[in-house]
């Protein structure tokens, strides 16, 4: 029995000196790393900032904490405190956790749009979609993308061009599909406060942010809203087009351009 309560200490005693070691090494690992180079404490948040939160609510709410790291990875904007010139300022954008909390995040808050930054002389609407008529949740903030319409066909004018006509006799004997925007930007993903949500333009993997994909683990059936800017033009053809029809997007590579046209319907699908 004494040598078993004995061999139980020692065994208890090396673990011990086995996790101070582990913890030394470590210690002496991060010094290493910063050896030689200039090390500043930067403000990384700990949680999620919604759009529209202040400088002061967030130094308040603890959403940030400091964080040592080499100056030389770090943006020349990266905030170090939230000083008294930052405190009526809010986030234009969603903040992710473990991001670095930059100075460009931040500007005079928007009591009309919420936080949610809109271009001038543009509205923000928003549409709902199934994950593959977001690009399969490629879409971001700040992309630009073609909205296309399939619709129910009666008549269409000018002989074989669907125009849209006979849509309030819902006929599902034929339909048509033809660009509806050729270009729009994308304002923000997700409700605001919901899971995943996104808005404002991104922050590149470089500046700290641990990115969230709107539409990341989501079924293709699973719904959610995309924001774009239109004028009032657009707006309405969105608008109508939501209500009447099936919305799909699709990305603008570099070179791209949509160009509006007849579009196809059952018929000339295949011709």
């Amino acid at each position: 029995m004494r040598r078993s309560i004995l061999a139980a200490l020692v065994a208890i005693g090396l673990a011990a000196v086995g996790c101070v070691s582990v913890l030394l090494y470590v210690r002496a690992a991060d010094n290493r790393v910063l050896a030689g180079q200039k090390a500043v404490q930067v403000l990384v948040t700990t949680k999620k900032i919604p759009a529209g939160t202040t400088a002061q609510a967030i130094r308040a709410g603890g959403y940030t904490e400091l964080v040592t790291m080499p100056a030389a990875t770090i943006p020349a904007d990266a905030l170090t405190s939230l000083d008294g010139t930052l405190l009526a300022l809010a986030v234009t954008a969603d903040q992710q956790p473990r991001q670095l909390l930059l100075r460009g995040a931040f500007d005079v808050p928007s009591i009309h749009s919420g936080g949610l930054g809109i271009p001038d002389g543009m509205f923000a609407v928003s549409v709902s979609m199934r994950v593959p008529a977001q690009v399969a949740g490629y879409l971001q903030p700040g992309s630009w993308v073609a909205v296309f319409d399939t619709f129910n066909v009666a008549t269409g004018k000018g002989g074989n061009v669907p125009a849209g006509d006979g849509l309030s006799t819902n006929h599902d004997y034929n339909q048509a599909t033809r660009l509806l925007l050729p270009k729009v930007q994308v304002l923000a993903i997700g409700g605001r406060g919901t899971p995943g949500a996104m808005a404002g333009p991104q922050p590149s993997a470089s500046s700290g942010a641990s990115q969230t994909n709107g539409g990341a683990g989501q079924s293709e059936s699973a719904m959610a809203l995309v924001t774009v800017a239109v004028n009032q033009d657009q707006a309405q053809r969105l608008v109508h087009a939501a209500q009447t029809g099936n919305l799909y997007l699709a990305l603008i590579g570099n070179g791209s351009e949509a160009t509006p046209g007849p579009g196809m319907d059952n018929y000339s699908l295949f011709q």
